[in-house]
């Protein structure tokens, strides 16, 4: 009777257990189920599971601990007039992004075809020296800007701006960007970039 009774006892703790830890678990979900986004418009704007309209605005970095005090001040202005004008909903983020340097490999890529194309032409050995180090030099800098983008991060903000349909959003944007893109060189994240935040916000331990 009493080994009865502990076979039946450890049934039922074994039972017991079995549910306990199933808890414990991890349930894969579908990627689709967990992020809160449908999809990104060819515009750059996402579209979330309400079917309303988020848009990233990068912010021009600035490092604002040289700053002096006069400086930092009118930034300050700057921000707090924004946010009291535009008055609907809107986020600022903040993370650590990949250092941009789009321009500076345009400005040498052309200036690498510029010296090429001299230096197909018939030109005087002094001349052709010349360029051929100014060639160089160009390279260099491609490649050091290029490397600057690969493997250097900044702490870089966003502004987000929200509307509950397309022309809802793009009134928004509009709107921000006539009322605090001067100031701070406000440009609109595109469909390819914005991938990319996304990325970071959700991996905010992996580097880019």
């Amino acid at each position: 009777m009493k080994v009865a009774e502990n076979k039946n006892a450890k049934r039922q703790g074994t039972g017991f257990l079995d549910v306990l830890f199933s808890s414990f678990k991890s349930n894969d979900l579908p990627i689709i189920d967990i992020m809160p986004y449908k999809s990104i418009t060819k515009e750059g704007y996402l579209l979330n599971k309400q079917n309303e309209y988020q848009a990233y605005l990068k912010v021009k970095t600035a490092d604002l601990v040289s700053m002096n005090n006069s400086d930092l001040n009118r930034m300050i202005q700057q921000l707090t007039g924004l946010c009291r004008v535009y008055l609907e909903p809107l986020k600022i983020v903040a993370m650590t992004y990949s250092t941009e340097t789009t321009q500076q490999q345009a400005y040498w890529k052309g200036r690498i075809n510029q010296y090429r194309k001299l230096l197909s032409k018939g030109l005087s050995d002094v001349e052709h020296v010349r360029h051929e180090v100014m060639l160089k030099l160009a390279l260099d800098n491609l490649r050091r800007v290029t490397w600057v983008e690969e493997a250097l991060s900044e702490l870089t903000f966003f502004i987000v701006c929200y509307g509950k349909n397309k022309k809802e959003i793009e009134t928004h944007v509009r709107d921000i960007l006539r009322l605090g893109g001067k100031h701070f060189n406000l440009q609109k994240v595109d469909k390819k970039n914005i991938e990319n935040v996304l990325f970071r916000l959700n991996n905010m331990n992996t580097e880019l």
